[in-house]
């Protein structure tokens, strides 16, 4: 039954994804064009690059751009899952992987023809969104590495079985998508540097090198739903993505990889950058994610749900504690009450529009940050209800890998 249920939900996936496919080529098809300039404003543009970038499964990696009629600069790290063992390797985001394991798999293995429909929110070009005439670079995400790896890895099982061979490529990928940045942007009046899931640790990565790029704008990082606390970091991140990570970055990795990126960005970066972090509080796919990293299988429950939690709370009350250029959007927005669970991302869905703290909407923040200059943070109703479980959380996220 389970299986004819999968095989049902996979003809009813692919008619649609049909659809969207011949929607995107039909009326949405980029140009392709390698010059900034040249291309037309409000229509998105494929950039290609060498060959020394390159998705999981050695195909083509681009990056896309759209022209608007700001002097403003969006650089955007898109998200997809990661690997690092051969569980996570053998199962690339796919239908097919739904078809076959029941899931949706861990990673993209190279750019899916949908992409910008899975993309809207802050992209979107509708009249209530203020983003809507900045000019956007959007980096893809196919590497597994959080955008940081240089290796290729032959994944396998216990028994020494083979079982995907990966190009973790995302060091070169990056690193040549920004040189294409540089040569076709000068200084924009402001830069949003900003990224979802595990673009939103991207973002936070390479935030100072595009700052001290472009110093003289008015710079702001936002990470959207990037929170993952784990002592396997170091192996993972040095030895399976080969990353080299305190040397690329400049900073030691640590058990909370994202708070130790904007501890270091809060010194790295100009003194008038704003940066800030929105997540939701229950959120299914880190939650699931970090039970992965740590040997708990993908299953969550109320438990590991407020454990993630409870974790995500301490270390965001840490960062407003110690950095006063720091912002932040909690929300609880989407609530499951029967699985206690909350969504994933909120920057490039309905979410960005519809998601609400303290009597303001989460584009209404982001705006009066940016655009009008009035900073302050939302849902800190969370931080202070937890604070019984916070500084034992937080010293323990504060462990260097």
């Amino acid at each position: 039954m389970q299986r004819l249920k999968r095989t049902f939900f996979f003809i009813v996936a692919v008619a649609v994804l049909s659809i969207v496919f011949v929607s995107r080529k039909v009326f949405k098809r980029p140009s392709q064009m390698n010059s900034f300039r040249d291309t037309k404003p409000g229509k998105w543009n494929k950039v290609k690059l060498s060959k020394q970038t390159m998705a999981t499964d050695g195909s083509t990696f681009c990056l896309y751009s759209r022209k608007g009629s700001s002097r403003n600069l969006m650089v955007y790290f898109c998200g997809g899952g990661a690997c690092w063992d051969a569980e996570t390797a053998k199962i690339p985001l796919s239908l097919r992987s739904y078809l076959k394991y029941g899931q949706f798999g861990y990673y993209f293995a190279r750019i899916p023809f949908y992409i910008f429909n899975m993309h809207r929110g802050i992209f979107d070009q509708r009249p209530d969104n203020p983003f809507s005439e900045w000019n956007v670079v959007f980096i893809p995400y196919v590497s597994a590495d959080f955008h940081t790896g240089n290796a290729a890895v032959t994944y396998s099982d216990e028994k020494g079985k083979k079982v995907r061979h990966i190009r973790h490529n995302g060091r070169n990928n990056v690193e040549e998508a920004l040189q294409w940045v540089y040569a076709n942007f000068d200084t924009p009046d402001k830069l949003l540097i900003t990224g979802s899931s595990a673009g939103g640790f991207g973002s936070a990565f390479y935030a100072s090198d595009i700052a001290s790029h472009y110093a003289d704008a008015e710079i702001y990082h936002l990470s959207d739903s990037s929170f993952l606390a784990s002592k396997q970091w170091p192996s993972i991140v040095n030895k399976q993505w080969n990353t080299d990570f305190t040397r690329q970055f400049a900073f030691p990795m640590e058990t909370d990889m994202i708070g130790a990126a904007f501890r270091h960005n809060a010194k790295a970066m100009p003194a008038h950058a704003v940066l800030m972090h929105a997540c939701t509080i229950n959120d299914k796919v880190l939650t699931s994610f970090q039970n992965r990293l740590n040997g708990k299988g993908d299953d969550i429950d109320p438990q590991s749900l407020e454990a993630w939690s409870q974790q995500f709370r301490a270390a965001t009350r840490q960062l407003d504690e110690q950095l006063p250029n720091f912002y932040y959007f909690l929300t609880e927005y989407g609530y499951d009450k029967e699985n206690h669970t909350t969504p994933h991302t909120l920057l490039p869905m309905q979410a960005f529009y519809e998601a609400e703290e303290e009597g303001q909407k989460l584009v209404a923040w982001l705006d009066s940050i940016i655009h009008k200059q009035e900073r302050s943070s939302r849902g800190t109703r969370f931080l202070h209800n937890d604070a019984e479980a916070g500084p034992s959380a937080a010293e323990e996220l504060s462990t260097t890998g």
